[in-house]
């Protein structure tokens, strides 16, 4: 009887339980600051930690992309029964895709479920946007310009933001804007008739030049000048400024008022006498028109080097040395295109081509180093 009471009593003795240190992360415990991710910007990426086990711990969280290390480890101490706690390091996103592993470790006491101390996220796949306006490079129509509405005018594939002529016109947004007309309207008058062959885009009554009835069909030509008459007129300005120059090798310039501090070493007369040029520095052009015929008229220069001007005196400066074509583009009132081209030289041996300044820099150096070199070992020769 005493025995069965003993055993009894023993039954019923509260015993210590043994406390076990668990800490626990899963694959939903980690997440970004920035969603969606986008290749280049720098994210913070968090991880959250839970005690569930029933003793206080403390430890360090790792974040790894595949085998790489990110940052260094942080810092955690969690109390049974408390709080999850939450760890971040920073983050630059790929332009690949990738995962991320948390990993807990050196956990005091030691943790007795390793199964729960790690979590790796689904493979990431980041958006590629070099602009940064929300539009992946592969659905924007302006990579390099940001333009979150994609807007497309003329509907072209290539967005107005980066689109030298929104509406397809044929003149470039930077000529329109020097004219006063719609970029992104084919008829800036709306009197039916584009831009590109209304000879008063922004007149809705005028659209071709007008002869009046009183004028003599020479007065008329006189207005709207013919392709002929154009020629003739080009070669008796070309014959002027040919007889009026003292020096065959040389002409003068007739320079305008506001340019009288400037003084050009050589002018040179294109091959129709339609513009001249002359070379103000090792790299420097100033170009003029000879003649300008008819108010209305539109000149477009091109340098050869990607850039264009729409005025009719400009002067340029190309960034190398090289040979660069010239084409000076001029439209009148009456429709009537010409061109002109011609080539110009900047030279690559001048003392003000960087290059060549370094190098004869480089030449002195090493000429003063041979110098020094034979003296010394002169020196040496008589010791």
């Amino acid at each position: 009887m005493k025995r069965f009471l003993f055993i009894i009593a023993l039954a019923f003795f509260p015993y210590p339980a043994h406390a076990t240190a668990d800490l626990a992360i899963g694959q939903t415990d980690i997440f970004f600051s920035h969603d969606p991710l986008v290749a280049g910007d720098q994210v913070r990426i968090y991880a959250t930690v839970n005690n569930v086990g029933d003793e206080d711990v403390s430890g360090y969280v790792s974040f790894y992309q595949g085998a790489t290390l990110l940052d260094d480890p942080v810092v955690i101490s969690l109390l049974k029964d408390g709080n999850p706690e939450e760890v971040y390091v920073d983050f630059i996103v790929p332009s690949s895709k990738f995962n991320i592993l948390a990993m807990i470790r050196g956990t005091d006491p030691t943790d007795v479920n390793m199964a729960n101390d790690s979590a790796v996220t689904q493979i990431l796949y980041p958006i590629i946007d070099d602009d940064r306006d929300g539009v992946a490079n592969d659905e924007d129509n302006c990579i390099s310009v940001s333009n979150a509405s994609q807007l497309d005018t003329d509907g072209d594939g290539q967005g107005d933001a980066c689109d030298p002529d929104d509406d397809n016109d044929g003149i470039s947004d930077e000529v329109e804007a020097e004219l006063h007309t719609s970029p992104t309207t084919v008829d800036s008058d709306g009197d039916g008739v584009d831009d590109s062959d209304d000879a008063y885009p922004n007149d809705p009554q005028r659209t071709e030049i007008e002869v009046t009835t009183e004028d003599s069909p020479e007065q008329a030509k006189a207005e709207v000048p013919s392709t002929d008459a154009f020629k003739r007129i080009v070669e008796e300005v070309a014959k002027s400024i040919k007889e009026s120059s003292s020096e065959p090798e040389r002409v003068e310039a007739n320079v305008p008022e506001e340019k009288e501090a400037l003084v050009l070493e050589e002018i040179h007369i294109s091959p129709n006498a339609i513009f001249r040029y002359g070379q103000d520095d090792w790299n420097t052009f100033t170009f003029d028109v000879l003649s300008v015929l008819d108010t209305s008229m539109v000149y477009v220069w091109d340098f050869g080097d990607g850039v264009t001007s729409s005025k009719s005196s400009v002067q340029h400066t190309y960034n190398s040395s090289g040979a660069y074509t010239v084409t000076l583009t001029m439209t009148d009132g009456a429709g009537i295109v010409s061109n002109e081209t011609t080539t110009v030289f900047v030279p690559f041996f001048h003392l003000e081509n960087t290059i060549i300044l370094v190098s004869l820099a480089l030449l002195v150096v090493l000429l003063l180093v041979g110098i020094g070199f034979f003296v010394a070992l002169g020196k040496k020769k008589r010791q």
